[in-house]
Order: C-alpha cells, then structure tokens, then sequence
C-alpha cells in the first residue's frame, strides 16, 4: 500500500512540477499548482521511508529523499520570506527548479531494472540520473534570465518587492 501512494504522489508531483515550469510564473494558478507540488512531494518523501524492502532498512534513497527535502524547504523558504530578500525569486527558481530535476532523477531510479536490455550500471546511470541532470541543467539556466527578468519587472511596476 506504501508504494501505490508513493507512486501516485510522485505522479501528482510529475505533473505539477513539469505545470509549473512551461506555465506563466506568479499568477494565482502558478501559487496553487505549487502549493500541490509542495504537498505531494512531502507526501512522496514521507512515504518513501517506509519503503524498506531494497536494503532491508534505511538505505541511500533515503539519505536521498532527507537531502530532497532540504531542497524543497529552501525553495519554499524564500518566496514565504520575500519581504527579508531582495532576490528571493531566483533562489527560489534555482532551488525549486533543481527539487523537481532531482524528482525526475529519483522517478529513473525506479526504472533502473527496465533500462535497456545489456546495458551496464555505468550507462544506465548516465541515462537514469546523468541526462535528466545535464538537460535540466541546461534548460534552468536558459531560461532563468528570460523568466526571472520578465517577473521582476512585473513584481517592481506592482511596487511588491
């Protein structure tokens, strides 16, 4: 029962973090598919400590989902604190934007005994963990000026800092 929610709220998150990022930031939608994000990935992370058989007790993945956790609490930390710092949209772009890059990355991890027929652990991990990290990369800080710039702009012509 503890893996089927796992893996529905890992679903959820899936898909209201990929929402999120190809949809306009800072609208009211953007906030309440966040907010969604937000609850399904605590979800996910919660459950995913009673997940045991794998190493027959606390394992890498959970050290993992306590470091994912992190990521998600800082990322969330600075929009609610945005009064105290001046630039907390990009540490927050950056921080959330990384905790669903690692989502992804986590999600290829289940993958790992589908992965192609042959392939050795080095290659698998490059394809599961390597891609969804280079991509990601490379898409976050392509698009952090473009995005950021145009939000900045709209939160300083409202006066909201």
């Amino acid at each position: 029962m503890t893996l089927t929610i796992h893996t529905l709220l890992g679903f959820i998150a899936l898909t209201a973090g990929a929402w999120n990022l190809i949809t306009t930031k800072g609208t009211r939608r953007h906030r309440l598919v966040g907010w969604v994000y937000v609850g399904s990935m605590t979800g996910l992370l919660l459950t995913s400590f009673g997940i045991v058989e794998l190493f027959g007790g606390f394992g890498p993945y959970h050290v993992m989902s306590i470091v994912s956790g992190g990521a998600l609490a800082i990322a969330i930390y600075f929009p609610l604190r945005r009064k105290r710092y001046k630039n907390w949209m990009v540490h927050h772009y950056m921080w959330i934007a990384y905790s669903y890059v690692g989502l992804v990355m986590a999600t290829g991890s289940h993958l790992f005994e589908y992965g192609p027929t042959g392939w050795p652990f080095w290659a698998r991990a490059g394809l599961y963990w390597g891609v969804p990290y280079i991509v990601g990369s490379a898409l976050i800080f392509a698009r952090r000026d473009r995005i950021l710039g145009r939000l900045q702009a709209d939160y300083s012509s409202e006066g909201a800092t």
